[in-house]
């Protein structure tokens, strides 16, 4: 009777890890968003071109996902996207969360020779997962040979993991396409080496070690000369040509912001920068950019 009582339970066990691990294996969630530096790819009747963000917190000290040499991530998009066949153009990044931190392993993009509303992403090398500096993959950005729907709304896009271990499955992304392109602005990471802006961790009564640098991107027109100026409440607020276009606040813990002025090249090209400093009380600092009529960028600023 006691044997048969141990018996029952290890297979107890053995079911249990074994629904468990079932329940383990699938597809990451995905959601899209905006390619930071680009302001029309998810608008109507524009090529696609945007980020696929894992379920997984920004923040580099959270481990993103591990991903197997080999792993095949299809994008099949639905009927109103329109393929545009022999654009060589296609071509994206592997990210570990914030822009121009690109993961350095080899991957193609591809469009599908039998199914044009297909691209093809194939990861080569395999990705680990060390946090902070190398968190893992929490982000694939695609230009693709798509040519967004003609009307405003959500449209699925169906994500198959191949060849991808315990991630294999197939999960749904939906893309928020817009009426129109709308103007952007986000961190831009490539003045510094392209460290993680995103995320510092500073002691509290000190500057962030390094600087916040945002892009400004404005639809249909060139870039004109972006800068800053002190709003009051400690914001600042985002100016095109002297004309208010958003601004920078913060919320969260007390942090103060200095902007840093730059010469007309950079001006000229829509990057500001501002610089940090955190105040006594520790917590988390959220320092905010947003552009009128456009999504808001938010930078974390954990004061210790």
């Amino acid at each position: 009777m006691k044997r048969s009582v141990v018996v029952h339970g290890v297979f107890a066990v053995s079911l249990l890890s074994l629904l468990l691990t079932s329940a383990d294996a699938a597809a990451p969630k995905l959601t899209v968003g905006y390619q930071p530096m680009v302001s029309t790819g998810l608008a109507a009747k524009q090529p696609f071109e945007a980020w696929f963000v894992f379920d997984k917190p920004a923040d580099p000290s959270v481990a993103g996902y591990a991903v197997p040499a080999g792993t095949t991530v299809r994008l099949t998009f639905p009927k109103e996207f329109t393929p545009l066949p022999g654009k060589p153009y296609l071509e994206g990044a592997l990210l570990y969360g914030w822009p121009h931190g690109a993961i350095p392993a080899q991957f193609s993009v591809t469009q599908d020779q039998t199914d044009p509303r297909v691209v093809v992403v194939r990861i080569e090398q395999a990705i680990s997962a060390n946090p902070p500096e190398r968190p893992g993959l929490k982000a694939i950005h695609v230009r693709t040979a798509e040519l967004n729907p003609a009307s405003a709304g959500d449209y699925p896009i169906t994500v198959e993991f191949s060849d991808a271990g315990p991630l294999s499955g197939t999960s749904t992304a939906v893309a928020h396409i817009t009426a129109k392109p709308l103007p952007i602005v986000a961190a831009y990471n490539a003045l510094h080496q392209s460290k993680d802006e995103d995320w510092q961790r500073v002691k509290a009564g000190v500057e962030a070690p390094v600087p916040i640098d945002f892009l400004v991107t404005l639809p249909n027109e060139s870039r004109s000369s972006i800068s800053l100026r002190p709003a009051g409440n400690g914001a600042l607020s985002i100016l095109s040509d002297a004309h208010l276009i958003g601004s920078i606040k913060t919320t969260g813990v007390p942090v103060t912001l200095t902007p840093q002025t730059f010469g007309p090249g950079l001006a000229r090209l829509g990057i500001i920068e501002v610089h940090a400093k955190a105040g006594e009380p520790p917590g988390t600092a959220q320092i905010i950019g947003s552009l009128d009529g456009g999504p808001q960028y938010t930078i974390n600023l954990v004061v210790e």
